[in-house]
């Protein structure tokens, strides 16, 4: 693709990452080269962070087995965060006196995950909404019984009860499954070997930080391999 010579970060890691024609590129519009130069020292901060063998994440076999492993169906997507490299931003709506942000590196982290792996995702918030629709449902059917719908107040008492029994019995088997599926599936994104090096490494979850992950899934990685952009990056220096 056509590239602009005089953009302080054409064949860069940042260029090669992004890896946009210049006119669909965020640097392009920025006001001056140090913007862009910082961007391109940011980056490669973000890139050291990073462990060698990240692009097994997208590998063909699912990384959520915990013995034999299956075949990627799709990727579980989960952004992930570091505070490095250092950036600040005023305190108040971006104004004021500047202070340090929790996040200096964002990376919307793709895994390869199977069926079998994904349908446990599944069934664990099916459980959740199946209990408290149950529940729910035996509740307004008691509301019908004439002894309670001709109390005004009572109806209400008994829809409550029901909810929270449904969400009482949503999350004890709820724990019951991930506790009987946790010896074949991996639930939090950090208990993945690759995961886990980048947890040590100070890498945090963006969403949650609970025993199960909250995944979004995609046929397609929303991460390109970051060995591409360094074997590229390491040519261009030879």
């Amino acid at each position: 693709m056509p590239k602009n010579e005089k953009c302080v970060v054409t064949d860069t890691t940042v260029c090669k990452f992004i890896d946009k024609d210049c006119k669909d590129c965020f640097i392009n519009n920025m006001k001056d080269e140090q913007s862009a130069q910082k961007t391109l020292e940011d980056f490669e901060v973000t890139l050291s962070l990073l462990p060698d063998d990240i692009d097994e994440l997208q590998g063909d076999e699912c990384c959520f087995c915990i013995s034999k492993k299956q075949k990627r169906a799709k990727y579980a997507i989960v952004d992930i965060g570091h505070s490095e490299p250092e950036t600040t931003r005023g305190a108040i709506f971006g104004f004021g006196k500047k202070v340090r942000q929790r996040i200096g590196s964002l990376l919307p982290l793709s895994i390869s995950i199977c069926k079998k792996c994904r349908g446990a995702f599944w069934m664990l918030d099916i459980i959740k909404w199946a209990s408290l629709l149950f529940f729910g449902s035996v509740a307004i059917g008691i509301c019908f019984i004439p002894a309670v719908n001709e109390n005004p107040v009572l109806p209400y008492g008994v829809v409550m009860i029901g909810i929270v029994i449904g969400y009482i019995m949503g999350k004890v088997l709820s724990t019951l499954y991930l506790k009987a599926k946790g010896r074949q599936t991996r639930f939090n994104v950090f208990d993945i070997p690759v995961c886990a090096k980048m947890k040590e490494n100070g890498w945090f979850t963006i969403q949650d930080n609970s025993e199960v992950t909250h995944f979004l899934f995609s046929r397609k990685p929303m991460l390109r391999r970051i060995s591409d952009v360094r074997e590229c990056t390491s040519a261009d220096r030879d």
